[in-house]
């Protein structure tokens, strides 16, 4: 075992040497570097494939993010504004607490609505949302329906709401297959492939 040791000590010390004996002088580093001109070296940003998928509003890209999440590692994909809409808001406003809530949220699941969530910052805790619409009218139905199934107390708000953009980078065929299945699920959103730069 000791043989072994120094036998491999030796080897590292005289690699060591070779090394430092193949570097190139200071002066001779001063002269590769005044050859190469750095003035005239550009960075080029590579052209990639790309998907790009979008718009969604605050509520659909937290769980478009999740679900990106489980087919695509982050480095392959960006988060980048896409300006905003004016989009209304179908909720019922904040109630006095999370038996409240949770009392409202089991009516709504047994007349069929599925799509809320409880709003849990300062403003609107314990607030349930019923969905963003991109039409007024559109809004409109789903509250009238709502109302028809007995659910009273249901608030319209437009709101001017900020949209988000997925930037996919160079995807494999079956992501992209996976992304039109997804696109399906949100509705208001659309997928494109398109060029983009990455630098």
């Amino acid at each position: 075992m000791k043989i072994i040791f120094i036998l491999l000590l030796i080897m590292n010390v005289a690699a060591y040497f070779a090394g430092v004996q193949s570097r190139p002088s200071q002066s001779n580093r001063i002269l590769l570097l005044n050859e190469l001109n750095p003035e005239k070296i550009v960075l080029l940003p590579s052209d990639e494939n790309c998907f790009e998928w979008g718009s969604f509003h605050e509520e659909q890209i937290k769980y478009a993010e999740a679900v990106i999440t489980e087919i695509i590692s982050e480095q392959n994909y960006e988060l980048e504004e896409a300006g905003s809409a004016m989009m209304y808001w179908l909720y019922v406003p904040p109630l006095a607490n999370k038996e409240a809530a949770n009392r409202m949220i089991n009516k709504l699941r047994n007349i069929g609505i599925v799509s809320f969530r409880v709003k849990d910052n300062n403003q609107w805790k314990n607030a349930i949302s019923l969905g963003m619409f991109a039409s007024e009218q559109e809004a409109m139905n789903q509250l009238k329906e709502i109302e028809k199934k007995g659910v009273t107390g249901v608030a319209m708000e437009n709101r001017n709401v900020p949209l988000k953009r997925v930037i996919i980078y160079n995807p494999a065929q079956h992501v992209k297959e996976q992304l039109q299945k997804l696109t399906e699920q949100f509705d208001g959103t659309h997928l494109a492939q398109t060029k983009c730069e990455r630098l």
